[in-house]
């Protein structure tokens, strides 16, 4: 028999919950009568239906609901981490001469980085053969993330503060990697060279 002529679903559940109009129940005791398909699915309801109506199982508590609907709300999905490289879109060292003049007494290198919506600010010093990183990340939700350089001279690590700045402890000058550790993203400068 042609599917699109079987009874619906929904006009058998109202069928065996008794709301079926009379002339739907006419119509469906017509065609029951010559298609196993929908008596056998009409079977199957009531069964389902009786066993619903019968349950005098408890709900479960409210906070276990809570927390297997807050699973499936997308609030509560957790988004999967990105990686993202971050790119060079500023070294002091490189400036122009009006901002070298203006920076002549200063002895940090400034380099700003650029990931997507997230920019990093970083200021390198150097002393007695030895570079201190501070700086700040500017983006959204970036407080409580974590920084980490490492090396082959070594390695530190260091929290966002509360205005998402940071400061590494003193480190050897030579080649490294920083990355930035936040909840849905990790940002990588995958070289960065602490030189004199």
């Amino acid at each position: 028999m042609n599917t699109s002529s079987h009874i619906s679903l929904e006009t058998l559940v109202d069928i065996v919950e008794g709301r079926a109009t009379s002339a739907a129940l006419e119509s469906a005791v017509a065609h029951i009568s010559s298609c196993s398909d929908c008596v056998d699915t009409l079977r199957q309801l009531q069964q389902v239906i009786l066993m619903m109506q019968s349950d005098t199982a408890e709900d479960a508590p409210h906070d276990l609901l809570q927390s297997a609907i807050s699973i499936f709300s997308p609030e509560g999905q957790s988004q999967p981490l990105r990686h993202l490289v971050a790119i060079l879109t500023f070294d002091s060292r490189q400036a122009g001469p009006a901002f070298g003049i203006r920076s002549l007494q200063s002895t940090s290198r400034q380099l700003l980085y650029s990931a997507r919506e997230t920019d990093l600010d970083l200021r390198i010093t150097v002393q007695n053969d030895e570079c201190i990183v501070a700086g700040q990340v500017i983006r959204d939700g970036c407080v409580g993330g974590r920084v980490e350089i490492s090396g082959d001279a070594g390695s530190a690590a260091a929290n966002l503060n509360e205005v998402c700045e940071f400061t590494l402890p003193a480190i050897p000058l030579g080649n490294y990697s920083l990355r930035v550790k936040m909840p849905d993203v990790q940002i990588e400068i995958p070289e960065l060279e602490l030189k004199d």
